[in-house]
């Protein structure tokens, strides 16, 4: 039987920045000029890149294998999983779908900014 892992959904803000400080930072022309290296870099030697366009990091390369927080479990675990994380109250669970009916009501959808 084949078994799936999926990525954890618990990774925060702070450990994707700390993560980053491991990666190797090159330049969006760098990285279209050698992608092939690139890739074989991040596949054979688990290597991972940061792309950088002008001074931000727009996008990261990463081993397929890599997990956030170095978490992962079969697709069969995660019903348990979920099962198990904190949950609402009651009423807090009545404010949250109060609040969602609100920005659901109050939200614009502008149509010339649609992808499809």
């Amino acid at each position: 039987m084949k078994k799936y892992f999926v990525k954890s959904p618990m990774a925060t803000c702070s450990t994707a920045t700390i993560k980053s400080n491991m990666h190797h930072i090159i330049s969006a022309t760098e990285a279209s000029r050698s992608l092939s290296d690139i890739l074989n870099k991040v596949c054979y030697q688990k290597q991972s890149f940061n792309i950088k366009r002008g001074k931000k990091i727009i996008a990261q390369i990463i081993p397929n294998d890599t997990t956030m927080n170095g978490v992962s479990m079969p697709v069969q675990e995660l019903n348990e999983f979920f099962k198990n994380l904190p949950h609402l109250e009651s009423n807090d669970l009545d404010d949250f779908e109060n609040v969602l009916k609100e920005i659901r009501m109050n939200s614009v959808i502008d149509e010339n900014d649609l992808w499809d």
